[in-house]
C-alpha cells in the first residue's frame, strides 16, 4: 500500500507527462485488489487531477460512494480541488460534496472550510465563500493563512458590492498577526483593486517597502494593475 501511495504521489508531481505511468499503477492496484482501499483511492483521484484528468478522479469518488467506501478529510479535499480545477460546470459536483461533508460532520474542519470556500468562490458562487466564512467565525473556527487567501479571492471576484467585507477581513488578518505575509499582502492589494480602491493597493505596497518585506513576482504584477487603474495622475 505505502508503495503505491508513494509512487502515486511522485506521478502527481511530475504531472501531465506522468498519465500513462499512473493509469499502469492504477491497474496494478486493481490487480491485486486494492481499489477499495481509501487511502489509495485519495492518491488516485489527486493523480488524475494533477495528471490533468479530473473527470476520472470524479468518478472514482463517486465509486467510492456507491461502493460504501468511507471517505475520509483528505478525500474530500483531494475531489475540493479536482472541482475547483474544472470550475463552473463542476459546481453541482462541488454542492453534493459539500452535503457529504456535512452529513459527515465534517463541516467544522478548518482545511475543508478552507477547500470549500476555495471551490464555490472558483465555481462561480464566490457569495456562499462569505457565507462559509462568516460561518467559521460564528462557530469559533480559527482561519488559517489559506483561509484569508481565499476568502480574498472570492472577494475580489465579488468586486465593489464586497468592499467592505473585504476591509472587514482585513482587519481579522491584522488581528491575527498575519498582515506581515508576503502571500497575503498580495491577495489584499489584489483585493482592494478589484474592489474599487487601487489607491489603498498602493498603499500597502508602500508599507511593505517602509516594513522591509521583500515584495515577489506577484506583488509587482498585482501593484502594476492597481497603477494601470489609477491611471494618470
Amino acid at each position: 500500500e505505502i508503495t503505491y501511495i508513494n509512487i502515486l504521489s511522485t506521478v502527481s508531481f511530475v504531472g501531465f507527462s506522468a498519465l500513462e505511468k499512473g493509469k499502469q499503477i492504477h491497474q496494478h492496484i486493481t490487480q491485486h485488489k486494492l481499489d477499495s482501499n481509501t487511502k489509495l483511492l485519495n492518491s488516485l483521484i489527486q493523480m488524475y487531477n494533477k495528471c490533468g484528468r479530473p473527470k476520472i478522479s470524479i468518478k472514482l469518488y463517486d465509486q467510492m460512494v456507491a461502493n460504501n467506501i468511507k471517505p475520509d478529510e483528505i478525500t474530500y479535499i483531494n475531489i475540493l480541488s479536482t472541482v475547483s480545477f474544472v470550475g463552473f460546470s463542476a459546481l453541482e459536483k462541488g454542492k453534493q460534496i459539500h452535503q457529504h461533508i456535512t452529513q459527515h460532520k465534517l463541516d467544522t474542519d478548518v482545511k475543508l472550510s478552507n477547500s470549500l470556500i476555495q471551490m464555490y468562490s472558483i465555481c462561480g458562487e464566490p457569495k456562499k465563500s462569505i457565507e462559509l466564512y462568516e460561518t467559521m467565525i460564528a462557530n469559533k473556527i480559527t482561519p488559517t493563512e489559506i483561509t484569508y487567501i481565499n476568502i480574498l479571492s472570492a472577494i475580489s471576484n465579488l468586486g465593489p458590492t464586497a468592499l467592505e467585507k473585504g476591509r472587514q477581513i482585513h482587519q481579522h488578518i491584522t488581528q491575527d498577526k498575519l498582515d506581515t505575509d508576503v502571500k497575503m499582502i498580495n491577495s489584499l492589494i489584489q483585493m482592494y483593486n478589484k474592489c474599487g480602491e487601487p489607491n489603498k493597493s498602493v498603499e500597502l505596497y508602500d508599507q511593505m517597502m517602509k516594513d522591509n518585506i521583500t515584495p515577489d513576482k506577484v506583488t509587482y504584477i498585482n501593484t502594476l494593475s492597481a497603477i494601470s487603474s489609477i491611471g494618470p495622475t
